[in-house]
């Protein structure tokens, strides 16, 4: 289990991530519920099953967001290392 201040870092990170990163990408992602499923997933407020999963097939954009939720769910439970959020 990671730390409080692990977390807060983490959560930092990803907001300030989505102050320069565009709502969608060129692909169409929904960058931005991706990013407040992954603090909400950080902050306690929901757990991954509290998440609908989607369309796997379809990779519709709740698969999206739940996939985004489930890395933020193994970065806390130390199944990766890699921070979740990128710096400018």
């Amino acid at each position: 289990m990671r730390t409080q201040e692990e977390i807060k870092r983490q959560i930092e990170g990803l907001e300030k991530m989505k102050t320069w990163l565009p709502e969608y990408s060129g692909f169409g992602d929904p960058n931005h519920l991706i990013i407040d499923a992954q603090i909400s997933i950080l902050d306690g407020s929901q757990e991954l099953s509290d998440i609908d999963e989607g369309d796997w097939e379809e990779m519709d954009d709740d698969n999206k967001v739940y996939r985004g939720a489930e890395e933020a769910e193994m970065w806390l439970d130390g199944d990766r290392d890699e921070d979740l959020f990128e710096e400018k």
